[in-house]
C-alpha cells in the first residue's frame, strides 16, 4: 500500500480498496494546478490517467457549505477545462451496498443517479 493510506479517509479508503481490489491503476491526493492551498490550486482525491478520469470524494463534512460547493465547482471546471471527466462521488453513494455500482458508473464517466 502507498505511504498515503494511512492519510486517507475513511471514504477515500473505500475507493482505494475498490480500485486496486480489481488492479485498476490510479494515483491518489494528487495535486493539480500549483500548490495546495493557493488560488486555483486543487488536490484531487484519484486520478485514473488511462481514462483521462478524476474521481472526487465529496463527504458532507468537507463538501456542505456554500464556501465548500463554490470551491468544489470551481474546481471542477478547472478540471474539465483541461481535458479531465470529473466524476464526484457523494458519501450516500459509497455505502456497502451502493459502492460496487457508483464505481462502475464513475469508470464511465457517470455520476450515480439520484
Amino acid at each position: 500500500m502507498d505511504n498515503i493510506y494511512a492519510f486517507l479517509s475513511e471514504l477515500e479508503r473505500k475507493v482505494y480498496n475498490w480500485l486496486t481490489k480489481r488492479e485498476i491503476p490510479f494515483t491518489t491526493q494528487e495535486p493539480m494546478f500549483g500548490v495546495a492551498g493557493e488560488l486555483g490550486s486543487a488536490v484531487v482525491d484519484f486520478v485514473i490517467e488511462e481514462r483521462n478520469l478524476v474521481l472526487r470524494i465529496m463527504g458532507s463534512y468537507y463538501h456542505s457549505t456554500m464556501e465548500a460547493k463554490a470551491r468544489d465547482e470551481f474546481g471542477k471546471e478547472q478540471l474539465i477545462n483541461r481535458g479531465y471527466i470529473v466524476v464526484d462521488l457523494r458519501e450516500e453513494d459509497l455505502t456497502d451496498e451502493r459502492i460496487t455500482r457508483t464505481l462502475e458508473m464513475a469508470l464511465e464517466g457517470q455520476e450515480a443517479l439520484r
